[in-house]
């Protein structure tokens, strides 16, 4: 009966002083997916690229904290290929718990510290992201973006909420479906509802059921050429009946550089 009073005993001692210097890599925050889609389909100008990259920092610097992962998209012609996708998880910082007593002026102190370590982690995934953005990929005859609503689709599984943000024209041109032959763009508001539900379903077909529900918002950045003003009369109520078909309840914020 000693040896096993000795033993119980033993085990807590061993486990109290486990838990008093616990590292903590766990954070409660709810886990949240940030989604960069940049079109690699045409060039851009220097000037253009200064303002999406600046447009970016400060999109970064307000959406992203901690708990956030990060994934850039390209878009071209091979937009839903896996190697378009590069994600950047958010890994915390490494913190010693103890359950010793400490001073409100040492906890403060602890809490300082550690919320250094969070920012500079947070920067070196950002200069990283931007990096990739903006990255040079070989040249492409394809603007592919409906093709990745399924993988959006799919990542979602995995995350309480997400927002995306959208540097492209949003003029899709591949063979899933093309705005610029045939009529252009969208010549009415039913036209492109009619449309993007017919794109919707085709899509429901070629995979598993699409969810979109845990987006909270989306931003679409489009770059300022007069010569496609043409299709943002129209052009707009189609991304949003294809994101509201997908169980999107916000609104999409269309922006010019």
């Amino acid at each position: 009966m000693k040896k096993i009073l000795f033993f119980t005993a033993i085990c807590v001692l061993i486990l109290t002083l486990t838990s008093c210097n616990k590292e903590v890599t766990e954070n409660t925050t709810p886990k949240q997916l940030i989604i960069l889609m940049k079109d690699k389909s045409a060039s851009i100008s220097n000037v253009d690229m200064e303002k999406e990259t600046k447009h970016l920092k400060g999109y970064l610097a307000q959406y992203m904290g901690e708990n956030s992962d990060v994934v850039v998209m390209d878009i071209n012609s091979h937009s839903d290929s896996r190697t378009n996708t590069k994600y950047f998880y958010y890994k915390a910082p490494k913190s010693q718990v103890s359950t010793r007593n400490k001073t409100k002026k040492q906890e403060e102190l602890d809490e300082v510290m550690y919320q250094e370590k969070v920012h500079k982690t947070l920067q070196a995934n950002q200069k990283r992201i931007i990096k990739a953005m903006f990255a040079e990929t070989a040249p492409s005859n394809e603007t592919a973006i409906v093709e990745l609503i399924s993988p959006i689709s799919r990542m979602l599984v995995e995350y309480d909420k997400a927002s995306v943000l959208i540097y492209s024209d949003l003029i899709q041109e591949s063979e899933f479906r093309n705005f610029i032959k045939g009529q252009w763009a969208m010549p009415n508001k039913k036209y492109a509802v009619d449309v993007a539900t017919k794109d919707f379903e085709r899509l429901q077909q070629q995979g598993s059921e699409i969810d979109l529900s845990k987006i909270s918002f989306v931003d679409v950045v489009t770059p300022n050429n007069p010569q496609n003003e043409k299709y943002y009369v129209n052009m707009p109520f189609y991304w949003d009946e294809l994101f509201r078909l997908g169980k999107y309840s916000g609104t999409i914020d269309w922006q010019k550089l």
